[in-house]
């Protein structure tokens, strides 16, 4: 049984799973998948460590070309490489991402400017919406990797701190950000709506989802400050009732944060978090599934070794008397 604890969608959520009857699973915590590209984080801090290792034994280094394609959650694409084969310590890290002219439109642009400063190039690289532009010898912030390896997070957030900033406006906010999926985000009075529709594969999916997301709003039941969350089925909430693209969705999940979830305390932990959503419900929904078959595959083990106790044997067994004299009954 899974129960969110969260404050502003901010704390770790926490499983607490019975194990008396089944003994088929150990409690342990509930996954928060990070905002961050780990990939990113650690290319640029090897790459940027070899360096200093070789400097600090004294020894000659020699960098080497890197190219590297690799993918992210929500259909991202990333690319590093060293474009100037007269300096190997220049990085280009570009981004392919198919609702970034929906991002720019809401001020990514802005963001990435703000985060990146003079990394951001004018013109990307080809086939990619973005490129960052790194000297890694002369950059100085140990920080870096950890900043690079957020640029798919400040490009999703360029929408929710627009929403945030922008209180009382009527204006939507749709991101195409997954094959048949949108985020919608709605400002309003003094809250703001995170609606994510939903595409299931598996009708199995939805299911479980559905158990699953029941948790979350009966989270806010027993706790306080936390945001309201709606699932719905086939029919679009409220919000959406005259957006055209959200007729042909079937399934939709909707939190409301107010304003102490993204004041200046927590907005950064809450946009960080709360796009991580729609892979957080999937990696759970296949945990499910798998838990589920360990208890399967455990149950049908059991149930062998009561057949195989059940066997009865075959053949004369040699049988002794009290007084050691073996013999076989006929």
């Amino acid at each position: 049984r899974d129960l969110v604890r969260s404050r502003g969608l901010g704390d770790v959520y926490k499983r607490q799973v019975s194990t008396q009857s089944t003994g088929c699973f150990q409690p342990s915590p509930m996954i928060l998948l990070e905002s961050n590209n780990r990939i990113i984080e650690e290319l640029f801090t090897e790459f940027r460590n070899k360096a200093a290792n070789a400097k600090a034994n004294g020894e000659e280094f020699k960098r080497q070309p890197i190219d590297v394609v690799f993918s992210d959650f929500d259909g991202v694409q990333f690319h590093v490489s060293t474009p100037n084969q007269d300096n190997f310590g220049i990085v280009n890290l570009s981004i392919r991402w198919r609702c970034y002219p929906a991002l720019k439109k809401h001020g990514a642009e802005e963001a990435l400017k703000k985060h990146y400063g003079n990394f951001l190039q004018s013109s990307p690289e080809p086939n990619y919406d973005v490129t960052l532009q790194i000297d890694v010898d002369a950059a100085t912030d140990p920080s870096l990797p950890q900043s690079l390896a957020a640029i798919k997070r400040n490009l999703f957030a360029a929408p929710f701190d627009k929403a945030f900033d922008n209180l009382g406006s009527t204006d939507l906010y749709e991101i195409d950000y997954r094959d048949n999926e949108e985020l919608y985000i709605k400002p309003g009075a003094d809250s703001v709506t995170v609606i994510f529709s939903i595409h299931f594969e598996d009708a199995g999916d939805a299911v479980f989802a559905k158990v699953f997301l029941q948790e979350f709003a009966d989270a806010r039941k027993s706790m306080n400050n936390v945001p309201a969350v709606r699932y719905s089925q086939k029919d679009p909430p409220e919000e959406l009732k005259n957006v055209q693209s959200a007729q042909r969705l079937e399934h939709f999940v909707s939190f409301v944060l107010f304003k102490g979830h993204f004041d200046a305390k927590h907005r950064e932990n809450t946009i960080s978090t709360i796009q991580t959503f729609r892979n957080y419900l999937q990696y759970h929904i296949k945990c499910s599934k798998a838990f589920m078959h360990q208890c399967m595959r455990l149950r049908v083990d059991s149930f062998i070794q009561v057949l195989n106790r059940a066997k009865i044997e075959q053949g004369e067994k040699e049988k002794k008397t009290a007084a050691g004299k073996t013999f076989v009954r006929k």
